[in-house]
């Protein structure tokens, strides 16, 4: 037990660190305009007015991406917003740029992020629904509801737990968490010594999260829960899991 508390003492000073650190190392995003000029407009969306024309040859500095927009601010200060489909007349450090080529923004700057997941707890089939909120592109916090059919007994899970993702730029994202919960268990026997027990959670992760699409995640992770009985000794619980999951 006492191994197992030191290891999620360790990945929490990961998660509470890792932010911070990589804000301090992550470069800013500078386009280059090599066309005539791109129209800037006051919000990300066509029905907002221009607010401003960047001309060729003009350098801006990108600060959010939304869906299919992108805020970026100019040399003076002015911000605005352009549409993805203008990255084609633009380039970055000399790299001609696609329609599409979002530089992981919109995974980086994503809001809420929830999917389903499947998998198996110590020998039971396991299902996940989980909605998580995005602080930071490396810091999340994530709600789980989970069952585990078992032949033995069924399991409830809930869970909060705090998500690290240190390296965001990339297509394949690790990511660590540490949280805490409560399992109700309900054996399927009616014996008279078979009784529903409830137990605290408290959790360590650690998965991959794999961007296949423009919203869309495939999300494998591995789980050791230490669940806190009254009895002489705490339980441990393996779970692995794989899903699906969109972000906003």
């Amino acid at each position: 037990m006492f191994n197992t508390l030191s290891k999620i003492c360790f990945l929490l000073m990961i998660i509470i660190t890792s932010p911070r650190l990589l804000a301090e190392s992550s470069p800013a995003v500078i386009l280059h305009i090599e066309v005539p000029f791109v129209e800037l407009h006051s919000g990300p969306s066509e029905g907002y007015p221009v607010v401003h024309v960047i001309e060729k040859d003009e350098d801006v500095i990108v600060l959010v991406k939304r869906t299919s927009w992108l805020k970026v601010k100019d040399k003076r200060g002015i911000e605005g917003w352009f549409h993805e489909d203008d990255l084609l007349g633009l380039s970055q450090y000399g790299k001609a740029l696609k329609q599409g080529d979002d530089f992981q923004q919109n995974f980086k700057n994503r809001d809420v992020e929830g999917g389903v997941m499947y998998g198996d707890l110590e020998g039971a089939n396991f299902y996940n629904v989980y909605l998580g909120y995005a602080f930071t592109p490396v810091f999340s916090a994530e709600v789980s509801m989970g069952k585990a059919l078992g032949n033995i007994s069924d399991s409830n899970l809930y869970e909060v737990m705090l998500i690290s993702q240190p390296m965001p730029d990339w297509l394949v994202t690790p990511y660590i968490g540490i949280g805490g919960g409560i399992i109700d268990t309900k054996p399927h026997s009616v014996l008279a010594d078979s009784e529903s027990r409830q137990s605290t959670l408290m959790s360590a992760a650690a998965g991959i999260k794999y961007h296949i699409a423009r919203n869309f995640l495939i999300r494998a992770e591995y789980k050791l829960s230490l669940a806190l009985t009254d009895r002489d000794k705490n339980e441990e619980i393996h779970t692995w899991k794989i899903g699906f999951s969109v972000f906003f």
